[in-house]
């Protein structure tokens, strides 16, 4: 997987809020992993790419957009990992 080169502004409000967003996304599907609720884990996949709908069609920002792709496709890596190990 390629890395992202595009960042967070950090002077755009809707950059901070979508960034606590994900950062909470994220840690919460990371405590799902722990416990290897696969099902809480889809669910906050699926919460990482309404994101990516919001960035993308309400606020028409593409960098967000591909911020919360990014964020997306880790967390689809991780499950798919983890799913691999248990079986």
């Amino acid at each position: 997987m390629a890395n992202s080169t595009v960042q967070f502004d950090l002077t755009n409000p809707q950059h901070v809020a979508m960034r606590k967003l994900m950062a909470d996304i994220y840690a919460r599907h990371c405590e799902a992993s722990e416990s290897k609720d696969f099902n809480l884990m889809v669910k906050y996949e699926g919460m990482a790419q309404g994101l990516e709908k919001v960035a993308l069609y309400v606020l028409v920002d593409h960098t967000l957009h591909q911020l919360c792709f990014d964020l997306s496709c880790a967390l689809y890596a991780q499950q798919e990992c983890l799913l691999e190990v248990a079986a």
